[in-house]
């Protein structure tokens, strides 16, 4: 039995079968001579290029599911159809496993994730402790502890924290829906906490007020007696760097708001090849958008169908740099602009071409506007198209690549790539925000859900720093609290995310493997020793946590053997060698309200 929308009802040896079914319907198809002839019984065809597969019941072959946004049962051989009971279930079904000894037992796969049934579907438990959601993009913004916001294939945006007071770490109930739809770009106020932009697919852009939860539609619309726009599935969205009530949003042209969104000028011509789609408002679009830090109106665009547009102005005159690109083909999909923060003429970019069977990294570099483009794929594999690039905004030679199979990173430029592990799985990395003030770096996976990784080292690495033989990073501040739990205890089928580490991370590094033991003491404002921690002797850049507790000590201080703010400092002995980092405790605002 088949899923089919082609007309001829005989099998052709080497091609899908072919059945009797209406070209603009399709339909349910069934042989009962494996597969020499075909007679259609049902025009059920929910969207065949993506859903339409069929399951049949192992011990009844009368029994017939078909996977679409609901999970279609028929018990009378494909002749009628109704919706499997999936009132707590996540939409758009993609596979369907059926207990061979026992027909109950369904495991059922989803744009949701998975989720089983032991009633044939009457109910349904859903598993909540897979770790698998696909990000399209991300945010963050700029909250103690900040909040990390990202759009979702078919899952709309949502929002939740880096960090929790919470020992068991961060929990699935920590997340909260900011907006629903399918989730792409968004992006969070930097002088508003509460607001956030979040978009649907094709263009449906809204401004939320996360706190009470009210949102505005705000997407730009044609004038009256103008073309509709055309919007990508998942349209460019950026706040201006330069003030945070000014938008780019991207369809065909690009649009520019100086009032959050309430009103939008076109600052453009069509900046796509302009070639239309099957409808009035589909066909080529803007992929993605850049702002020079450095210069207002310095903005870049990047379109689906490889067009790439550079303005000095702020949208008054454009230049078109499409061809400057050595060795790429014209047909490509620009997956990414990034501009620099140290120099105004120089933007890194990235474009895709795996739709066209091109799996290959693509990676440039311009030092003037666009005019002209150099390649950056030394130790890149040959394989793995690339989603997003960014520069640290500390340090100019630091830069961090999201590929199709993991992160990859550079500390001279983009002249050498490795490979980023460190836990991170050979997934598709789809985004990457740089926190400003945590100097942390947000990995969106298109997969595997975010990770968050304290980059800090990496921002004050230099090349010279090699020839030093150890070195302790900056430590940075840090601000104890109490562990207090927020959730009850709720099993295995629960995910948590961890924390990051509490209390102070040195960081330090080692040009060669030590002979001695390497430790790390802290001493505490009057030169006391308040702990003392065992490191590891291998060349490479390391860390150790201190806990900020003082075990001989506990009885002088409060009830969690805590110790008080102010200036610490962190040595790391090599023998007898060593080398300090002074670094400050401050106090939690939060804390000291509750004990007053």
């Amino acid at each position: 039995m088949v899923a089919t929308d082609n007309a001829d009802s005989r099998a052709v040896p080497g091609q899908p079968p072919k059945a009797s079914a209406d070209k603009q319907t399709g339909g349910i198809c069934r042989s009962q001579d494996q597969g020499e002839t075909w007679t259609k019984v049902n025009d059920l065809c929910p969207r065949p290029f993506y859903f339409g597969q069929i399951r049949i019941d192992p011990t009844d072959d009368q029994r017939v599911y078909v996977l679409g946004v609901p999970l279609f049962v028929s018990k009378d051989g494909g002749k009628t159809f109704s919706a499997v009971s999936a009132s707590h279930l996540h939409g758009d079904q993609h596979t369907l496993w059926i207990d061979p000894r026992d027909p109950e037992h369904l495991v059922l796969g989803s744009d949701g994730g998975l989720s089983v049934s032991y009633d044939r579907g009457a109910t349904w438990e859903h598993f909540s402790n897979l770790p698998i959601s696909q990000f399209y993009a991300a945010a963050a913004d700029l909250r103690k502890p900040y909040r990390i916001y990202g759009g979702l294939q078919d899952n709309g945006t949502w929002g939740g924290p880096s960090a929790t007071h919470d020992p068991e770490g961060i929990a699935a109930g920590d997340w909260f829906r900011v907006l629903g739809m399918d989730g792409y770009y968004c992006q969070a106020d930097p002088a508003d906490g509460d607001t956030v932009y979040a978009e649907g697919q094709y263009g449906l852009l809204h401004r939320v007020n996360v706190r009470t939860g009210a949102s505005k539609v705000i997407r730009p619309r044609s004038g009256r007696n103008g073309s509709p726009y055309r919007f990508n599935w998942s349209s460019p969205l950026l706040i201006s760097p330069h003030s945070p009530r000014t938008l780019y949003f991207g369809g065909n042209y690009l649009f520019r708001s100086v009032d959050r969104g309430e009103r939008w000028e076109t600052i453009s011509p069509d900046l796509t090849l302009g070639r239309p789609g099957p409808s009035a408002d589909t066909g080529h679009t803007l992929t993605t958008i850049a702002e020079s830090p450095l210069r207002a109106g310095v903005v870049y665009t990047g379109s689906d169908d490889g067009r790439v547009c550079v303005s000095r102005d702020g949208g008054a005159r454009w230049t078109d740099v499409s061809a400057n690109f050595p060795g790429v083909p014209a047909a490509r999909w620009i997956s990414r602009i990034e501009c620099s923060h140290f120099a105004e003429g120089t933007a890194y970019l990235t474009l895709d071409r795996h739709r066209l069977d091109d799996n290959k990294p693509y990676v440039f570099k311009t030092t003037d506007y666009g005019a002209t483009w150099r390649p950056l794929l030394q130790g890149l594999p040959q394989e793995g198209h690339v989603h997003v690039i960014r520069e640290d905004a500390r340090n100019r030679d630091l830069l961090f690549l999201g590929t199709e199979f993991g992160l990859y990173v550079s500390v001279n430029g983009g002249e050498i790539w490795q490979r980023l592990r460190g836990g991170l799985p050979a997934v598709p990395v789809h985004d990457l925000v740089i926190h400003p003030r945590d100097r942390e770096l947000v990995i969106a996976t298109h997969g595997r859900g975010v990770y968050v990784i304290d980059i800090a080292p990496l921002q004050e690495f230099s090349p010279g720093l090699l020839a030093f033989p150890a070195h302790v990073f900056d430590i940075k501040p840090v601000t104890p609290f109490r562990y207090h739990r927020a959730h009850g205890q709720l099993g295995h089928k629960d995910f948590n995310g961890a924390n990051p580490p509490a209390g102070a991370v040195i960081h330090y590094y080692l040009r060669e493997a030590q002979s001695e033991p390497v430790r790390v003491t802290i001493t505490d404002p009057l030169g006391e020793t308040v702990a003392e921690l065992t490191a590891t002797r291998e060349a490479g850049i390391h860390s150790v946590v201190w806990d900020l507790c003082d075990p001989r000590r506990r009885p002088a201080t409060d009830q969690m053997g805590m110790v008080s703010p102010g200036e610490y400092a962190a040595t790391l002995w090599r023998g007898q060698r060593g080398l300090s980092k002074k670094f400050r405790i401050v106090s939690d605002a939060r804390e000291d309200a509750a004990d007053e």
